[in-house]
């Protein structure tokens, strides 16, 4: 008789501590972690960066057999607007990335990793006359193909 009061309290026990521990994070804010970033960073790997007079053309893979093409306005690495950051690796190792932020859904801002030498592989140069002028004027958010 005793071993059955024993195990029906333990079963009580065990279905009460969940709910507890759910009541006792329920006032935390929307955050789970206290170090949690609002921004969602999206990791590219680049097969080819393209210098163009009105920025940059970054060329990567969206599948095993197609590449995609980002147009990156030369305003956004320059001025105030914030919204790109070219970062110089200097590693002989180190092949160039794409990370896109987004922050509440949202594009927020752009972080190109590139080969500090401009003779890599990596980089490309198309001529002005190539007429691409259009892709990149009036560029507000960055959409990625996958």
């Amino acid at each position: 008789m005793k071993v059955r009061i024993l195990i029906t309290l333990f079963a009580v026990a065990l279905a009460v501590f969940p709910v507890t521990a759910q009541d006792a994070d329920s006032g935390s804010s929307s955050k789970k972690y206290e170090n949690e970033s609002e921004y969602y960073p999206v990791f590219v790997q680049v097969e080819k960066i393209y210098n163009y007079s009105k920025g940059y053309i970054v060329s990567y893979r969206k599948g095993p057999f197609q590449m995609a093409n980002a147009y990156l306005p030369i305003e956004w690495f320059k001025g105030t607007s914030g919204k790109g950051q070219i970062v110089r690796q200097g590693s002989a190792n180190a092949w160039p990335r794409l990370v896109v932020y987004y922050k509440g859904g949202e594009f927020s801002h752009v972080r190109l990793y590139v080969h500090r030498d401009r003779n890599h592989e990596t980089w490309g140069v198309i001529r002005a006359s190539a007429g691409l002028d259009g892709k990149f004027e009036n560029v507000e958010d960055l959409k990625l193909e996958f």
